[in-house]
């Protein structure tokens, strides 16, 4: 936005640019973490810029979509060969959206990542005898079958 409240299309093109330019070398082979936190910061900044436009709803679920994806990458980094530091970091970076689920804290987000689920998309795809047999302690067990029943039952 500049002073006079007008469309920025020039931050809007620098921040599309920056998260296309990320996917695709991730999609080309560079599977860096960085490379990754560029593309999470793109999408933050264009969420940003196109929220405040009232663009369409159709268009910010797009980009969840793409927030879905770089999750699930930064899921595999977090699952392969990685140091505890390194695990750390990718959940800091990349568990948000589990985390805007009320009730899930930096805790049960990573026992959900170790569960190999990094989006709340990716929960709320599971049938209930999936979400009943996630390998969680039974706290984070009752609190996320909780998020999920709420969920399925707005549906």
């Amino acid at each position: 936005m500049n002073s006079d409240n007008t469309f920025d299309v020039e931050a809007l093109h620098k921040h599309l640019a920056s998260l296309t330019h990320s996917l695709e070398a991730w999609l080309e082979g560079d599977t860096s973490l960085s490379l990754l936190e560029t593309a999470l910061n793109s999408h933050d900044a264009l969420i940003d810029i196109l929220t405040t436009q009232g663009v369409s709803a159709k268009a910010i679920e797009t980009l969840g979509r793409i927030e879905q994806f770089v999750a699930e990458q930064a899921l595999e980094l977090y699952s392969g060969p990685s140091s505890a530091q390194q695990q750390a970091h990718i959940l800091e970076s990349f568990a948000r959206p589990l985390m805007a689920l009320d009730g899930i804290g930096p805790a049960t987000a990573a026992q959900l990542f170790d569960a190999g689920i990094a989006h709340p998309n990716q929960l709320f795809e599971l049938s209930a005898d999936e979400v009943a047999s996630l390998p969680l302690p039974a706290a984070s067990h009752a609190r996320v079958t909780s998020i999920y029943t709420q969920h399925v039952d707005h549906q």
